[in-house]
């Protein structure tokens, strides 16, 4: 049972419930697990169908991706429990959720105010114990190609003696000769309309030839007898995905069977435009708090029965990023590799046309400089 306090404060009838002495904090929580649980609690408080408005403020004890997570997640859960949301004027009460430290831990605070009356429900929250398994793949790099222009994505075609660079305004072709990439032909291409400033695009092999798909123009390309590209205005589907296409003018994709602009998929999740990562469904996944925009399918050598996505991540340094792997199973995410450092930023993780490897560019921090990686797995020992 939960013990309530009644009060007379400042002329406000209020109602404080908490969580039972010697009752365990919310240990281990999700930020999805942690919103429901906190609107279960407010819906103790009120009749089913009460129709409230939603303010967050001073969440600031929590982590900015726990933060984002909770904010997302809350709404959803409290229209789960019964409660409605409505515009500030048209509600019966006003919800105000705000998050404080106290002698225990963090503290999830929920202030439901109407006319004079102040009802508060508290909950103790505290972080995820980290998993003290050791992990069961290791993700290995191989720098392929760097340059001082930006890359947005890369080909390695026959047997791997060709390398093809896809950068915002040509295809450069190299060829492999006594181990070092030799330039081998350039072809220039229009943009139908200008790239967004953060820019993006894609190179799929096809057949004997390749397609690049950039937002608002789609080329075909050939490599013999010479390297080749025709473009048009248009965002065609990639081929390798489930109807995935630009978005013209911006730095997003969009596909039919999915709700909402996303950056990146892999292994049916969505790195959302709203900063988080969501299943078709559009539910957030748990466990994916502090993923970055960049994820890819990874293909797990170890006879995992799950999903596996390889997922981009800030570092402890904010000029370095890291990736990971991640196990997908029964809609969590837990992580299968520890984080690979990366010495940059993350530009682009995109599937490659060999099976088993993802295509990674990033920034260096030190070089300024955009380098250009294949990913693999490999079964830890």
């Amino acid at each position: 049972m939960l013990r309530v306090g009644f009060a007379l404060l400042f002329g406000w009838a209020t109602v404080i419930v908490v969580a039972p002495i010697g009752a365990q904090p919310a240990e281990g929580q999700t930020p999805t697990d942690a919103a429901a649980q906190l609107a279960g609690r407010i819906a103790s408080l009120l009749p089913r169908g009460t129709t409230v408005s939603l303010e967050f403020q001073n969440l600031d004890a929590l982590a900015p991706n726990e933060s984002s997570n909770f904010r997302d997640a809350f709404p959803q859960e409290l229209r789960k429990a019964g409660i409605a949301i409505a515009a500030t004027g048209q509600a019966e009460s006003r919800l105000r959720i705000s998050a404080s430290e106290n002698v225990r831990g963090r503290l999830l605070v929920a202030e439901i105010l109407k006319g004079d009356s102040r009802q508060v429900a508290m909950m103790e929250w505290s972080r995820a114990p980290a998993a003290d398994t050791k992990p069961r793949v290791t993700v290995a790099s191989k720098l392929i190609w760097h340059q001082s222009e930006p890359i947005l994505d890369f080909l390695l075609v026959d047997a791997g003696a060709q390398l093809v660079v896809l950068e915002p305004a040509k295809v450069a072709s190299y060829r492999l000769t006594d181990g070092k990439w030799a330039p081998s032909a350039i072809a220039s291409f229009s943009m139908s309309r200008p790239m967004p400033r953060d820019r993006r695009g894609r190179i799929e092999i096809a057949g004997g030839a390749f397609r690049v798909y950039l937002p608002g123009t789609t080329c075909t390309g050939e490599l013999a007898p010479a390297l080749r590209v025709t473009c048009s205005a248009g965002n065609d589907a990639f081929a390798d995905d489930a109807g995935e296409r630009w978005i013209s003018d911006r730095n997003l994709v969009e596909a039919g069977s999915v709700r909402g602009a996303f950056y990146s998929e892999g292994a049916g999740l969505f790195a959302a435009a709203g900063g988080r990562i969501t299943d078709r469904a559009g539910q957030t996944v748990p466990g994916s708090e502090g993923w970055g925009s960049d994820i890819a399918d990874a293909g797990n050598p170890c006879a995992s029965k799950n999903t596996d996505v390889l997922a981009s991540a800030a570092g402890d340094d904010p000029a370095r990023d890291q990736v990971q792997v991640h196990e997908i199973a029964n809609g969590h995410a837990m992580p299968l590799s520890k984080p690979l450092s990366l010495p940059g930023q993350v530009t682009a993780l995109w599937p490659s046309e060999t099976p088993g490897q993802t295509t990674l560019i990033i920034r260096n921090a030190k070089t300024g400089e955009y380098e250009a990686y294949r990913l693999g797995l490999a079964c830890a020992e």
